[in-house]
């Protein structure tokens, strides 16, 4: 919770639909599981997932932009996988266009699994986009 405020401010940052104050307060209240990254005394980059029962979602990924393509987010994904010894499915919903994050979560194991058409909200021309659902079995 000491973190909730650099937290929401690089979600800010990172996201064009970003989580309010509230509702990150309340995710980490309620359980969500967060590792952050720091850089000396800055936040570089944070993870926010969620476990229910064997199965866990990927909530969000944010690296701050000065601290952009150093690794931090393949990082904390290896991180988060090898912690989740109880876990038999990692869940994450990613832009179809985000062909960064695509690379990476292929490179960490996870594959294509469905579409959610139009999932994400209006971009500053009108346009939705779809969110690509990716799985990396566990066991």
């Amino acid at each position: 919770m000491e973190d909730l405020s650099a937290v929401y401010a690089l979600n800010q940052q990172a996201f064009d639909s970003c989580w309010s104050h509230q509702s990150l307060f309340s995710a980490l209240e309620s359980g969500y599981d967060l590792i952050i990254c720091e850089a000396g005394d800055e936040l570089a980059g944070y993870l926010l997932s969620m476990t229910i029962l064997d199965e866990m979602q990927i909530m969000q990924i944010a690296v701050d932009g000065r601290f952009l393509r150093q690794g931090l987010a393949e990082a904390m994904s290896r991180s988060l996988i090898a912690s989740s010894s109880a876990v038999a499915v990692v869940f994450l919903e990613v832009r179809v266009s985000n062909r960064g994050a695509r690379a990476l979560y292929s490179k960490l194991g996870f594959e294509e699994c469905g579409l959610r058409k139009n999932y994400y909200a209006p971009d500053a021309t009108g346009m939705r986009e779809d969110a690509l659902l990716m799985e990396l079995k566990l066991h």
